[in-house]
């Protein structure tokens, strides 16, 4: 099919009558501009490049800029499931698509080992403005420590540092919880996390695991009750395989409530309940902890905590523009996020 010239900015300037200058800035609104548009001025220009079907040349524009308009999104996790809550990567995606940058999705091949050789190429190719990174373990240090010579903005979310990262309370959150069962009668509570068959040691997990540890046992303490921490292992922590071993449920049941680490082991726990003929709350109160996918699709409205990951990722999203703005070297104070309490049926 013929084809004709290529349109250009130039072209939907002429078209409406405006500068260059502002329709750039309209197709591609920059952080700090000194140009200020009326949105009336903006939803113009837009409609007049997609009724000449204009088509920006990136390649061309990243020469210009010395900007690639692109924020690298990476999840700092491995194997087949990486269990993650997509609000993080939806409010990143969101907040770069209203700057007119794009995503690209990145993370580790599923049987990586060795991480200086599993490296993406995105990362040595230098084709990244910024990166967000989704950490859940050491694994994002390690990363971050190969990425740190390309002097390319990162921040961490749901990872806790002094600046250039948004995380969880989890340690108020973990109190939440617990008051939430102490205040509806239970008193023999347990705080209930996990290892995995392929996931690191208890001591280098991530730090929400502590932090929420911590959290369960200031509740208890401050009510006078003595705090019970269990630790099972299981194969993974979602999958056909999984299951709680028979020497792990015999210790849940003897408490009649149980915070788990996460939602993913709360339902494990639930299901091991019904398969043993204990009820829920009846005779087993669960809480959980996330309030993502996994307390949605409980087959009992879960009562958990619910993290606000699609604000959260916004907020990075926000702070990494706010870094490609003032170089690498930028540091901005981190962003705490506190987690809501959804009171389901499990308690």
């Amino acid at each position: 099919m013929p084809t004709g010239p290529r349109i250009t900015i130039r072209d939907i300037a002429r078209e409406t009558g405006l500068s260059t200058a502002a329709v750039s800035h309209a197709l591609r609104p920059r952080p700090g501009s000194n140009i200020k548009l009326q949105q009336e001025t903006i939803d113009r220009v837009r409609k007049t490049a997609a009724d000449l079907n204009y088509q920006p040349h990136s390649g061309a524009r990243s020469i210009r800029s010395n900007r690639f308009n692109t924020i690298g999104y990476f999840i700092a996790k491995t194997g087949q499931f990486t269990s993650t809550p997509y609000g993080y990567m939806a409010g990143v995606h969101d907040v770069a698509e209203e700057h007119g940058y794009r995503m690209t999705l990145i993370r580790l091949p599923r049987d990586a080992e060795d991480i200086t050789k599993a490296m993406p190429s995105v990362f040595s190719e230098r084709n990244l403005d910024a990166l967000v990174i989704e950490s859940y373990n050491e694994l994002a240090d390690r990363i971050y420590q190969r990425i740190q010579a390309a002097r390319m903005p990162v921040v961490f979310v749901n990872d806790r540092h002094r600046t250039n990262s948004v995380y969880v309370d989890d340690e108020w959150g973990a109190v939440q919880a617990t008051k939430h069962l102490l205040d509806r009668g239970y008193r023999r509570i347990a705080y209930v996390q996990r290892t995995t068959d392929d996931g690191p040691p208890a001591e280098k997990m991530h730090h929400s695991a502590a932090d929420r540890a911590k959290g369960f046992r200031k509740a208890m303490e401050k009510a006078g009750r003595n705090p019970v921490f269990l630790t099972v292992r299981t194969a993974g922590v979602v999958g056909p395989d999984v299951e709680l071993a028979p020497e792990d449920w015999r210790k849940i049941a003897e408490h009649d409530a149980v915070v788990a680490y996460d939602d993913d082991l709360a339902n494990l726990i639930a299901r091991t309940a019904y398969v043993n003929n204990r009820r829920i709350p009846e005779s087993l109160a669960i809480a959980g902890f996330n309030g993502d996918y996994a307390s949605m699709c409980a087959w009992l409205r879960l009562t958990t905590m619910r993290i606000p990951t699609y604000e959260m990722g916004r907020q990075a999203a926000a702070m990494a523009f706010e870094l490609v703005e003032g170089g690498a070297a930028t540091s901005i104070p981190s962003a705490v996020f506190r987690p809501t309490l959804i009171q389901g049926e499990t308690t």
